[in-house]
Formats: structure tokens, C-alpha cells, sequence
């Protein structure tokens, strides 16, 4: 398929409390890309999110996605299990909301590193795993697309570095379309090929920055000067969002 997996035309939302979440905003999201949305909190950036999921509908303005992509994948910032179910009934939700077989159940676990936790319920599970069995029953029934609404803020450093690691993996074994939600510039650099910085509300895409890093990331880049500059270059533009000033 040719162009790309998802468009904004214009597209800004405004509650019926009369809030303007969002902005008019306009860009393109290319297959198999993995894009990151920063900006201060309230800004709409999981607004946008909704609007890229249809889970909201634009108050104007039109959000568009390719014919291919029909099949969308969404990770919250808590992992949202169902606690008296256990891990492979929470993963495998989706495909029994559809009426689907169950068989991609044991492969989708082998994938996060939870085979070993099929029949685990979600109170004997740590932050992190949570979080891998959320992603799991996002990525279970094979979606194109896949939407993270901050899915690690709530982790330690080095959970969160982990899961960083094994979800570019994931991503480049399979090619996801990815947007991803963060207020960590250090997390977006790292993780993505494209970071969008939003200003305070209502907001606005104020910059569309090309993460020009190495394809492999590792624990070398993370520490490394070039990483340090891109992070830099991306707060220097979140706080000329904050004060009104040109980065």
C-alpha cells in the first residue's frame, strides 16, 4: 500500500464543557514508522491519541486512515487487567470479543516474556509485567496500528528501560505503525523516528523533529553525546512552548 497509514487534516476538538483540547492540527504518520507526541500535561496529547483511535470524533477538521489499516491496537497508561481473570483470559479479551480463536494466546505471551505466566492472576504480577500482559492484548489480534497512552510512567527506571528495549524489538520484528505518548524526551528520543512537541492548551503542533539516530538503540546510545543532543534539542523546544519564546 502507498501513503500513509495515518492523516490529519485540520483536525482540533473542543468538549461540550466548551475546553479546546486541541487545535487544528495537520500532519502525516508513514507506515511502520514509530512516532512519539510530548508536551506538557493537558496539552491533548492524549486527545489527539483518542482522535487517531477513533475513539473521539474531531469537532472539525477530518482524521483519516489507510484502507490497510484495520486493525488497531491501544495500550493505556494502567494496565487495565481484569483482576479476577487471569493473564491469558486478559490477553486473549479481543479475540473473544470478536469470537475468535484463542490460538495466538500462548505465541502473543511467548513474545513479552509472560509464557511462563498463562495462569498468573494480575495481583501476583509486578508493574512491568502488567504492563507486558496490557501489550499483549493490544497486539494479539495482529493490529497494524498501534496507540500507547504513556504506558510506562508509572515504572521505575530500569523497568522502564527494559520495556523500551523490548518494545523496539517487538516493533521492528513487526512493523507496527506506532504512536506513542510520553512526557519523558529522554523515552521519545530513544524510542522513536519522528518526535511531534506540543505546546500547553489548547494545543498545538509547534515542531515535527526527525530522530536522526542509529537504527540499533542500546544502552551505548543512551548514554552517548548524540543521544544527549537530540534530548536537548527537544527540551529546548518544550520550553519555548512553556514561555512563548522560539526555541
Amino acid at each position: 500500500m502507498t501513503g500513509p497509514a495515518l492523516r490529519l487534516t485540520g483536525a482540533a476538538k473542543t468538549y461540550p464543557t466548551g475546553t479546546v483540547a486541541l487545535a487544528p492540527a495537520s500532519f502525516e504518520i508513514a507506515r511502520s514508522s514509530f512516532v512519539s507526541l510530548v508536551g506538557p500535561s493537558g496539552c491533548g496529547k492524549s486527545t489527539l491519541l483518542r482522535l487517531l483511535a477513533g475513539l473521539l470524533a474531531p469537532s472539525e477538521g477530518e482524521v483519516s486512515r489507510g484502507a490497510d489499516i484495520s486493525e488497531t491496537g491501544f495500550v493505556f497508561q494502567d494496565a487495565t487487567l481484569m483482576p479476577w481473570a487471569n493473564v491469558r483470559a486478559n490477553v486473549a479479551l479481543p479475540l473473544t470479543l470478536k469470537g475468535k480463536s484463542e490460538e495466538r494466546v500462548p505465541d502473543t505471551l511467548r513474545r513479552v516474556g509472560l509464557e511462563g505466566f498463562a495462569q498468573a492472576y494480575p495481583r501476583e504480577l509486578s508493574g512491568g509485567m502488567q504492563m507486558r500482559a496490557s501489550i499483549a492484548r493490544a497486539i494479539v489480534t495482529s493490529p497494524q496500528l498501534l496507540l500507547m497512552d504513556e504506558p510506562f510512567a508509572a515504572l521505575d527506571e530500569f523497568t522502564r528501560f527494559r520495556l523500551n528495549d523490548d518494545l523496539l524489538a517487538l516493533w521492528q520484528q513487526n512493523q507496527w505503525t506506532v504512536v506513542f505518548v510520553t512526557h519523558s524526551i529522554r523515552e521519545a528520543v530513544f524510542l522513536s523516528q519522528r518526535v511531534i512537541v506540543m505546546s500547553p492548551r489548547p494545543g498545538r503542533v509547534i515542531a515535527d523533529v526527525a530522530i536522526d539516530l542509529p537504527e540499533r538503540r542500546d544502552e551505548a546510545l543512551r548514554g552517548s553525546h548524540v543521544f544527549a543532543d537530540r534530548c536537548a534539542k527537544i527540551g529546548a523546544l518544550l520550553r519555548g512552548a512553556m514561555t512563548g519564546e522560539a526555541a
